[in-house]
């Protein structure tokens, strides 16, 4: 898990430089439903990885193949408007944050290593909770599998 995650924040990292700051998933925005600002700098990714099925192989019972989801939360100080009044330029502005979530697909998208296979995106979904907080969140999962060894 842990080569998965320092790998997905390297790849981030290194290409899509407007991201801010990138940590695992503990929780940090949760603050927003008290109306606290939370401790991350914006745009700001948080990763999350899951293992939702693992079996075992015909190598034995130490050797499974793994499909990890990978979790990946933007959040976006959003305060430029965006509505059909504000001047263009305006408006393209407050809506460059979703250059940003269109880079992250880019850089994640069919990338691989020797350690694990082409990640896919499998959705990518806003966030509703924080609405209103001047903070927009997007959720973007993706899918990749490994063969995880439990021998030493």
């Amino acid at each position: 898990m842990k080569t998965l995650y320092n790998t997905v924040l390297a790849r981030i990292q290194a290409q899509v430089t407007e991201i801010k700051h990138i940590d695992f998933e503990t929780g940090q925005l949760e603050v927003l439903a008290q109306d606290q600002r939370p401790a991350v700098k914006f745009p700001c990714a948080l990763i999350d990885i899951d293992y939702p099925q693992c079996s075992d192989t015909n190598e034995g019972e130490t050797v499974q193949e793994v499909t990890a989801r990978v979790s990946i939360k933007l959040a976006f100080e959003v305060q430029q408007q965006t509505d059909s009044l504000a001047q263009s330029g305006t408006r393209a502005a407050g809506l460059l944050f979703l250059d940003t979530i269109d880079k992250v697909y880019k850089y994640l998208q069919g990338y691989s290593t020797t350690a694990f296979s082409s990640f896919s995106r499998k959705s990518q979904t806003c966030d509703k909770r924080f609405d209103g907080s001047g903070i927009k969140v997007y959720d973007i999962v993706f899918e990749t599998s490994f063969l995880d060894t439990s021998a030493e």
